[in-house]
């Protein structure tokens, strides 16, 4: 089951530090739908639609969807999540938890993710090349500013140039 089939949100879910399981506040949460545009010859995957969330002082974070995805049209596919803090591995690819299998996870009651702490610089700069906020917006700045905001916040910490460019918010 790729497709939407009815509105599956809101998603919900907490973001923990892997060792200490510590809330952590600040984290942002992006949410993405792509759909498939069908022609007469082909068929294209694009974006439909993008929401971001902060995380609050418990690590708790809600993503309301219903109007998204109450007026998705045919082929949207159910959304991929990203969350990211700086110093932190990221979630879908490098959580301590949850394992195994994670579509639907944030469904419902939603579910803890545990997040790693990264190791120094080197390790930190290595996690960040694989971030590419472009995967998750056409226009990254303005639909998903905050984690513009945490990719600069990321950049500076470890001795690289900032990640969003002057003149932008």
């Amino acid at each position: 089951e790729r497709y939407l089939d009815k509105p599956r949100g809101p998603y919900r879910g907490k973001v923990n530090d892997g060792e200490t399981r510590a809330p952590i506040m600040g984290a942002v949460v992006v949410a993405h739908w792509y759909r498939d545009r069908i022609g007469p010859f082909h068929s294209v995957m694009e974006h439909y639609a993008v929401r971001e969330v902060l995380t609050d002082a418990n690590g708790l974070f809600v993503i309301d969807a219903k109007a998204i995805e109450e007026g998705a049209p045919r082929r949207t596919y159910h959304p991929e999540f990203l969350i990211f803090v700086p110093g932190y591995g990221s979630y879908p690819r490098f959580q301590k938890a949850p394992t195994g299998f994670i579509g639907g996870v944030f469904e419902g009651a939603g579910v803890v993710v545990e997040l790693p702490r990264l190791e120094g610089p080197e390790e930190r700069r290595k996690h960040l090349l694989r971030i590419n906020p472009m995967r998750f917006a056409n226009e990254p700045f303005t639909e998903v500013p905050e984690l513009m905001k945490k990719l600069d916040e990321e950049h500076v910490s470890i001795g690289l140039t900032p990640a969003i460019p002057k003149g932008k918010p």
